[in-house]
């Protein structure tokens, strides 16, 4: 695979999983980043066998979290409800946080993602 196709190839996933508008906010903010994220984050990465789409929602918002990437983790909440999560499992990976990363990791995640569920459970 090239790095032209594994970009393209990064691109529809993370605009599968994300949305049009994240991926056009990252050129936005960044042209380069943006292209290095496609291209190695869900090129090279969120392709590889063994996990599904799923899983990997599960795991990045379990992991964003846990390092309080904010933004990152309203972005992956979105993608895991795309992806097939519920808003249940979502909570729990957020929970389960509390153990690895302290209650204030947990606690900033919950505030994160509640508004973002309460919407998809309203919806």
């Amino acid at each position: 695979m090239t790095d032209a196709d594994r970009q393209q190839r990064g691109r529809e996933i993370a605009e599968a999983y994300f949305g049009d508008d994240v991926p056009d906010a990252w050129r936005e903010i960044s042209q380069d980043l943006a292209e290095l994220t496609e291209s190695a984050a869900f090129g090279a990465i969120w392709t590889r066998p063994g996990l599904g789409l799923r899983d990997r929602a599960l795991l990045a918002v379990g992991m964003t979290a846990a390092i309080g990437a904010q933004p990152q983790l309203a972005w992956h909440t979105r993608g895991a409800l795309r992806a097939g999560l519920t808003p249940t499992e979502i909570r729990e990976a957020v929970i389960q946080v509390v153990g690895f990363a302290g209650f204030p990791a947990a606690w900033n995640a919950m505030c994160t993602i509640a508004p973002i569920l309460a919407a998809h459970e309203g919806a």
